[in-house]
């Protein structure tokens, strides 16, 4: 059954309201009517079976007649993937794929080596996308909560915002030759945390000044092995290990 995304906001009283697209989609592409039940997750995770009471083209509402409090989906952990900016649209891969395995926040941000430099307005449009896309993503995979996808920043801002929520973070890169991710891994304890981040760098990686305050943030310097990775693979292997190590895939 296909899931659809809420705010918390969006429901009031045991009644839910979807607008836009996904009113479009509910009324115009899967036909649904009044009495028609659909799953709807909001941005707590919670996953609620909705009867529906009204349907248009333009605005959805229907009740709300059972709640699971957690989606089983959710990961026990929430990774986010700070990802420096790559060219073209290769931030679209990187977001589909990693929704897909499981990371809960995506922070693009803008670095020494970062080719693609957007203004405002299309630095807006492209995170507008890469937020459609995680949506689409995670209903597909059946993910219970569609991933937070912030505006883009510069590394400091990041590291300002990851340095109030302190979670545990690890900083692939190719300087490093002596602790692998396994290493890491087993050093970070997987078992009792909460939260990791896990930095990227664009095309070209990052500039030493800039790996030395992430360094000095606190992250633990990793190496993938003896191959260098695209930037657009590096974090889905990432994830993917994380979330093999956590039990959650395999």
């Amino acid at each position: 059954m296909r899931r659809f995304f809420v705010e918390s906001q969006d429901i009031q009283d045991g009644c839910v309201t979807i607008c836009g697209g996904d009113a479009r989609h509910i009324a115009k592409v899967l036909r649904l009517g009044a009495g028609s039940i659909i799953h709807v997750v909001d941005s707590a995770g919670r996953e609620l079976e909705v009867a529906l009471t009204t349907v248009a083209d333009t605005c959805v509402t229907g009740a709300v007649v059972a709640v699971r409090e957690r989606s089983s989906a959710l990961p026990s952990v929430e990774l986010t993937l700070v990802q420096g900016l790559p060219k073209g649209d290769k931030m679209d891969l990187v977001v589909q794929k990693c929704t897909e395995l499981g990371v809960s926040r995506f922070m693009p941000v803008l670095t020494a080596r970062s080719v693609a430099r957007p203004d405002s307005g299309a630095a807006s449009r492209r995170v507008q996308r890469w937020r459609r896309i995680a949506a689409e993503a995670a209903k597909q995979c059946g993910v219970g909560r569609a991933p937070e996808v912030r505006d883009i920043l510069t590394l400091g801002e990041a590291l300002g915002l990851l340095s109030e929520e302190k979670p545990s973070m690890l900083f692939p890169w190719e300087c490093e030759t002596e602790s692998g991710l396994r290493q890491a891994l087993r050093q970070v304890a997987l078992s009792d945390v909460r939260r990791i981040a896990v930095f990227i760098g664009p095309e070209g990686g990052f500039e030493r000044e800039e790996a030395k305050s992430v360094i000095e943030a606190g992250a633990i310097p990793v190496s993938l092995g003896r191959r260098i990775l695209r930037t657009e693979t590096a974090g889905m292997v990432v994830a993917a290990v994380i979330m093999y190590e956590l039990g959650e895939l395999g």
